[in-house]
């Protein structure tokens, strides 16, 4: 998609909540790195703030000099689902990229994606789909609930649909309406939105993305379980119930 015959613009949202220490140098040799590698597009970073409780606001300052670098401090936590959401209404871009904000699988994905969607006008929407690799590097109970949802992928999916939890998803802005529409606040609501494309018959593409070296992976306390359990019964018996995706 090309207006006035230039590149694409491009719009990384980058949900944020409590990132560690060193994340503010990480996004910046990130912004770097991506910017030199798409030279010809223009590119947008919106930062989402999830209502973090410790984020140094003079690094965000710093950041944000640059004008193609926007935050958004949301100041309660509701999930990665509405943080998405929001970043996404202050989008500018035909192609629409969301990511975390220690860009865990590097900059290939987004690349990559970028060019699935230039030489591929039907495709609206790529999703991240993690390699074998990536789950050995999981602590045991990650590695068990992704494995679940794997399970639940292919029954209540598309067979072709083979991961919904990569933290990395791309859409043209035709498709940013269901982004909008999804009601679900946490990890899951790629499910919920994933699920709506797919009754849309939408043209989903996926590319294989490699945890980077450097990755520290956080582990779910029981709490966050019990709420993203709820949340994914939530999206599944409405279904149900109302034949339709919420």
């Amino acid at each position: 998609m090309k207006k006035n015959n230039l590149p694409p613009l491009i719009s990384i949202v980058l949900p944020c909540y409590n990132p560690v220490d060193g994340w503010c140098q990480t996004l910046e040799n990130n912004i770097a790195e991506l910017n030199g590698r798409l030279p010809s597009n223009r590119i947008q970073y919106i930062i989402s703030n999830d209502g973090s409780t410790r984020l140094d606001k003079s690094k965000v300052c710093l950041l944000t000099a640059s004008d193609n670098v926007i935050f958004l401090d949301n100041v309660v936590n509701e999930g990665k689902g509405s943080a998405i959401r929001k970043g996404t209404l202050h989008a500018d871009g035909d192609i629409i990229i969301y990511t975390d904000i220690d860009f865990p699988f590097g900059t290939d994905p987004i690349v990559e994606m970028v060019k699935i969607f230039d030489e591929n006008p039907q495709c609206w929407f790529v999703y991240g789909n993690r390699t074998s690799e990536y789950f050995k590097k999981l602590p045991l109970k990650r590695k068990m609930i992704s494995k679940g949802l794997h399970l639940l992928n292919r029954i209540f999916l598309s067979g072709h649909i083979t991961d919904t939890q990569a933290g990395i998803k791309g859409l043209r802005r035709e498709v940013l309406p269901e982004v909008q529409r999804t009601k679900t606040n946490t990890f899951v609501f790629e499910i919920e939105l994933i699920r709506k494309l797919i009754r849309k018959k939408v043209d989903i593409q996926s590319v294989n993305v490699f945890a980077n070296p450097s990755i520290i992976f956080s582990d779910f306390s029981f709490k966050v379980l019990f709420k993203e359990a709820v949340s994914l019964s939530r999206i599944f018996m409405m279904s149900w119930a109302w034949n339709e995706v919420l």
